[in-house]
């Protein structure tokens, strides 16, 4: 163990410097890198448009709801309108007949102590009636405000119930994987590779699940993980290694020469440090129920080439398990 030690720390005390500069700890990704990111999120998304409508329709879908509730409360309190009005209106009729009857009573009294008994009758039914005309009144302008809170309650609802499935249409239509703006970020690849190699920090890395690669790739990563999981193929793998860690890939994979010697010359194809994407968190090498994927007729594999390249990854033919933003 000593020796395999001496060995790496004399590998890399003559290692050359390949690839990655110093930069400060908040350097600020490629702009190549950046645009690549925001075509794949758009790939798997739709655009802006889209993803404002997907994250709008829960509201959306509350608010129709919300509007027949409105609905219901308002056909019930027209209900209780209508009902107001009827028993307004039947007091209405029984103050008029009330009142008739006071008047021609007045008019057929005998005496005047009879007379002024009636007509004391008729002004006070009088009162009643014009107490129920004002409670019909009011009874009936009651209904005709209960019946415009339904009407607005009713198109209120039809309004909200044409906006979803207007946006639920839109969503559909453009909402999907669009591999046309995928293509677009494919043709960045290897300018992003070239980009990211010349600035590269330990900063530009996150995690994904456990597995660490470089923020450009992050998003459409994380979404093939889960995509594939739902799919029934659980993965996983492994993505950035340091340049020490290549080194030392190198020595136990056997390969003729650290520096010189090409990736298909080791025992197991290993990249000449300062060259393999996963120094700068572009590939993964992936997995598949904790071992490697081993060939290309296995399950992982099968899902990964009929599915990875929507997410922005390619594989290395002669690599069943490593997939990366070049292929490289």
């Amino acid at each position: 163990m000593r020796k395999y030690r001496a060995i790496v720390a004399a590998v890399l005390a003559t290692a050359p410097i390949v690839g990655v500069t110093a930069q400060p700890a908040e350097a600020v990704r490629p702009a190549t890198a950046q645009t690549w990111s925001s075509l794949m999120y758009t790939a798997l998304n739709g655009s802006p448009e889209i993803v404002k409508l997907r994250a709008m329709l829960p509201a959306m879908r509350h608010a129709v709801v919300t509007r027949k509730v409105a609905i219901g409360q308002a056909t019930t309190a027209q209900g209780a309108a209508q009902a107001a009005v009827a028993t307004a209106t039947s007091s209405n009729i029984k103050a008029r007949r009330a009142y008739a009857t006071a008047a021609a009573a007045r008019k057929a009294a005998k005496t005047t102590a009879e007379r002024r008994r009636q007509q004391a009758a008729e002004r006070q039914r009088s009162t009643e009636l014009d107490r129920s005309v004002v409670a019909l009144r009011t009874a009936q302008t009651g209904l005709r405000n209960a019946t415009a809170k339904l009407a607005a309650a009713n198109d209120a609802w039809h309004a909200a119930t044409v906006a979803v499935r207007n946006a639920e249409q839109k969503v559909a239509a453009g909402g999907g994987y669009n591999p046309g703006v995928a293509a677009q970020a494919a043709k960045l690849a290897a300018q992003v590779v070239t980009d990211t190699r010349a600035g590269f920090t330990i900063d530009d890395t996150t995690q994904v699940y456990g597995i660490t690669v470089n923020k450009t790739i992050a998003y459409p990563f994380h979404r093939m993980i889960d995509d594939a999981a739902k799919a029934g193929v659980p993965l996983s793998g492994g993505g950035f290694r340091t340049r020490e860690q290549q080194i030392k890939l190198r020595i136990t994979n056997g390969c003729p020469d650290i520096w010189t010697a090409p990736a298909s010359s080791c025992r197991v194809p290993t990249a000449i440090p300062g060259r393999s994407l996963h120094e700068i968190g572009l590939a993964i090498d992936m997995t598949y129920g904790g071992r490697t994927i081993p060939n290309h007729s296995s399950v992982a594999y099968q899902w990964l080439a009929a599915n990875a390249a929507r997410y922005g990854l390619v594989n290395l033919p002669s690599e069943p398990w490593h997939w990366s933003i070049t292929g490289n």
